[in-house]
């Protein structure tokens, strides 16, 4: 307000007023989770997943989460999933990776062969504990979130197929256009979702999962598919 002339882009900020020169860079996360569920129900041996999440008082952590189920059970309507938050407040649920690889182990014990992590250095401790398994990239595999995790957490890579992300990037450059086009709108502005490369494990993923995620990426971003959340 005190600078009216200058335009402000806050990524993941949610704007519950409208400042005509302030837009809220925000995404649908449950679409990005979706796409890591159908991914992992692809890649499951064993018909058993897990997630590893932060708080459930954080309502994007909710949309990967209900996304990614929705997602897995959309591939395969008999999966089993095991979804665990953390049970803190918001001042641990993303700081305890101890707590995310303990969890992670107890899925993995539990026969669950691919493991989402959403939920900062949490979600991390679970992605780092399955990429210390024996059989990490060949029977077990992992998830990252948000961003390409493959760049910011080398100690996955053992297990990290890919990453649930949020593309920040082009809505970033969508936004400068518009400010440069004078088109740039307060409120709130979706960025993309979409999962990231497969880096490593390129040659891994059958072209039919290819096609498949495609497909489902192509249908959610014109509204053909729904991935079911509410929030």
């Amino acid at each position: 307000r005190e600078n009216p002339d200058i335009m402000f882009i806050g990524i993941d900020q949610f704007q519950a007023e409208t400042i005509p020169n302030l837009t809220g860079l925000i995404f649908h996360e449950d679409q990005s989770g979706f796409l890591a569920g159908a991914l992992a129900a692809h890649l499951s041996q064993t018909g058993r997943i897990a997630a590893v999440l932060g708080t459930d008082l954080v309502p994007p952590v909710v949309a990967f989460k209900e996304g990614y189920e929705a997602g897995a059970r959309y591939v395969n309507p008999d999966i089993e999933i095991l979804s665990t938050y953390h049970p803190g407040g918001l001042d641990r649920a993303f700081t305890d990776p101890e707590w995310g690889a303990n969890t992670a182990r107890q899925a993995l014990d539990q026969g669950v062969d691919v493991i989402f992590g959403a939920g900062g250095s949490t979600g991390n401790g679970a992605l780092q504990e399955v990429a210390a398994a024996a059989s990490a990239g060949e029977q077990v595999y992992c998830i990252g979130v948000d961003t390409d995790q493959w760049e910011t957490l080398p100690a996955a890579h053992p297990c990290l197929v890919s990453s649930a992300m949020k593309l920040i990037t082009p809505g970033v450059i969508d936004l400068v256009m518009m400010a440069r086009d004078g088109t740039f709108s307060g409120g709130n502005y979706f960025g993309g979702a979409g999962l990231a490369p497969f880096h490593d494990f390129e040659d891994q993923i059958p072209q039919e999962v290819k096609d498949s995620l495609a497909e489902i990426d192509a249908a959610l971003e014109d509204g053909s598919l729904s991935t079911g959340y509410n929030p």
